[in-house]
């Protein structure tokens, strides 16, 4: 999502220049507890989603995404909205109203719905074809996205320190999936190796064919994630822009209603012989549905952190959510950890924090020193003003449910 968030209205709110001072008073406990289930979460969800679709009986992505939006998200949802507008007599009378009064409001909501939704079956896909490391780093390439649409859609500013941050990710997701310095894939080696121990030339080459083909297809998948939800959280937040602020529920029920209908028609369009013999729920196992169902906490648990916890640290929660699956994959998938994986995660992890302006880093003033100072002052401050304006709708809006953000909706 829009990595414009700045401290909420639960947390010790810093002067602007003390923003790279004490950590730790940026956020309450609470919002170290939620940050931490949220490192946990990101981790475990990686992890199990490589595991489902590596190590047990396949299984359809997009009924996995239809039951993640419809037999979960949607009725939690609906609950937790009931509860808000006190009452499942209230919620529907206030649903039947926001429907009459913004239809348009409504029809334009399918867009980031139907974005939303091929970015959770590519991901789906994605793991199934990457380590799960490998792929979360690339997913992280989001942030070029999201910097790129912001500019062109919103006209937004760009701090210079953001810009830098875009450049070092690019450069960190191109080192971690070994294309910086190109090496065959330890896999790769291993099966020619044992192609060439027995004789089979052939064979072995094609094995690393098929291997070097399933990571160009998990790479392609989790860029076309990282574009298409970049892409809808922009075009969600130009939608908003100015507008009211409705309850983050609501909008939740919305983007269930439409993901629900458009999974539903791809896969009653897709050819699935497995599904006609065996049902639509073939594969799933306790693997498939634990993954299912650590999705829908991800989605929940991105409101929380965002109310309790500012996008700064948000980051520093993703860097270790990184880190942390990096040395999973290791002792669960074999992941070979080379040096050019760990200066990209490294890379990545800097990109992160430096986006978020979590670094008491100044890309102007240390490499600009001769820069005019009105006009640095004007190219670093953009972060600055963003966060003061964010602070005041926070300040604004206390005692009101948070606001909806596209990047709640996973």
């Amino acid at each position: 999502g829009a990595p414009f968030t700045a401290t909420c209205s639960q947390s010790t709110v810093l002067p602007p220049q003390d923003i790279h001072g004490t950590f730790a008073a940026m956020v309450s406990f609470t919002g170290w507890v939620a940050l931490a289930t949220f490192v946990a979460q990101n981790t475990a969800a990686a992890l199990l989603m490589r595991y489902a679709k590596t190590r047990m009986e396949p299984y359809n992505s997009a009924v996995a995404v239809l039951l993640q939006e419809v037999a979960l998200k949607l009725p939690i949802s609906v609950v937790l909205f009931a509860v808000e507008c006190g009452g499942f007599g209230q919620m529907v009378q206030k649903i039947r109203r926001d429907f009459s009064e913004r239809p348009q409001e409504w029809a334009q909501l399918s867009v980031p719905a139907l974005l939303y939704l091929v970015t959770n079956i590519s991901v789906y896909v994605g793991y199934d074809n990457l380590e799960a490391a490998l792929g979360m780093v690339m997913y992280q390439s989001k942030i070029v996205f999201t910097a790129i649409f912001s500019v062109t859609l919103l006209n937004k500013k760009i701090s210079v320190n953001q810009w830098c941050a875009v450049f070092v990710l690019v450069l960190g997701v191109i080192a971690a999936q070994g294309l910086l310095f190109p090496q065959p894939a330890p896999e790769a080696q291993a099966h020619a190796h044992h192609g060439h121990g027995h004789g089979k030339h052939g064979g072995g080459r094609s094995l690393a064919a098929a291997a070097e083909k399933n990571r160009v297809v998990g790479m392609g998948a989790f860029l076309l994630a990282a574009v298409c939800t970049s892409f809808a959280s922009v075009y969600f937040e130009r939608m908003l822009k100015g507008s009211r602020k409705p309850s983050l529920w609501l909008r939740n029920i919305q983007l269930a209603i439409y993901c629900g209908l458009v999974a539903t028609a791809t896969v009653l369009q897709e050819e699935d012989a497995a599904r006609a013999s065996e049902g639509w729920l073939h594969g799933f196992g306790a693997y498939t549905w634990a993954t299912v169902m650590m999705n829908v906490a991800g989605g929940l648990l991105v409101a929380i952190t965002i109310k309790y916890a500012d996008n700064i640290v948000r980051g520093f929660a993703q860097a270790v959510a990184i880190i942390v699956s990096s040395v999973a994959s290791y002792f669960l998938f074999d992941f070979q950890i080379t040096p050019t994986f760990v200066f990209g995660v490294c890379l990545v992890g800097l990109a992160i924090l430096l986006y978020g302006n979590a670094l008491p880093i100044d890309c102007c003033t240390s490499w600009c020193p001769d820069a005019d100072a009105a006009e640095r002052k004007s190219l670093v401050g953009a972060d600055s003003e963003m966060k003061s304006s964010s602070e005041a709708h926070q300040s604004s809006s206390r005692d009101s449910p948070p606001p909806s953000r596209p990047d709640q909706h996973v």
